[in-house]
C-alpha cells in the first residue's frame, strides 16, 4: 500500500462525493474535472473512477445555499481512487468540500487492487455450449417423467392393501 516516489510516501485513498442534483447532467463532467484538477494540483495520480450518476438518496441532505437551508433526496454520486502524499490530503479534502455543488464527500484509505467482489463459482453449469444459455430444454428435470397408465378402482384397492401388508409385516 506504501509506495515511495522521489522520496516521498504516498497512500492510496478513495473519495467519494454527491454532486448537487440541480446541475444540469451534460455539466456533470465539468465538475468531475474540477475534483480531478484539485487532486491533479496536489500532485495526485488518479488510478481509477467512477463518473456520477444520479441516485436516489436514503435519507434527505441538506445543505445551506444563499442562506438557506435546502434538503435533497437526489444526487449525482461518483467516486475516484488515487495516490497522494498524506500530507496533502488534508487541504484536499478542504478544497472539495468548498466546492458549491458538492452536496457531500468522503475520503477514506484504501489499496490500489480492485476491491469489488465477483463470485468465482458460477451459480448454473452452461450446458447449451453453443448458445452459451440454459434453457427449459437442456436444463436437467429433477424428477423423471412416469408412464402414467389408466387403473380401475379395484386395481388402486388391491395396490394399496398390498402396500399395507408389506407395512405391518
Amino acid at each position: 500500500m506504501n509506495e515511495n516516489i522521489d522520496d516521498v510516501e504516498v497512500l492510496v485513498y478513495e473519495v467519494g462525493y454527491h454532486l448537487m442534483p440541480t446541475i444540469e447532467e451534460s455539466d456533470v463532467l465539468v465538475h468531475v474535472a474540477k475534483i480531478k484538477s484539485l487532486i491533479d494540483e496536489r500532485e495526485g495520480i488518479v488510478i481509477s473512477e467512477e463518473m456520477p450518476k444520479l441516485v436516489a438518496l436514503a435519507y434527505d441532505i441538506s445543505k445551506t445555499i444563499n442562506t438557506k437551508k435546502q434538503k435533497f433526496s437526489k444526487a449525482y454520486f461518483g467516486w475516484a481512487k488515487f495516490e497522494m502524499d498524506p500530507a496533502k490530503i488534508l487541504d484536499l479534502k478542504n478544497k472539495i468540500e468548498s466546492l458549491p455543488e458538492v452536496l457531500r464527500l468522503l475520503v477514506i484509505k484504501t489499496v490500489k487492487e480492485n476491491t469489488i467482489h465477483t463470485p468465482k463459482i458460477p451459480m448454473f453449469k452452461r450446458e447449451n455450449k453453443e448458445e452459451g444459455m440454459v434453457t427449459s430444454k437442456n436444463f436437467p428435470t429433477p424428477v423423471e417423467e412416469v408412464e402414467k397408465t389408466e387403473a380401475s378402482e379395484e386395481e388402486i384397492d388391491k395396490s394399496i392393501d398390498e402396500l399395507v401388508d408389506k407395512q405391518t409385516l
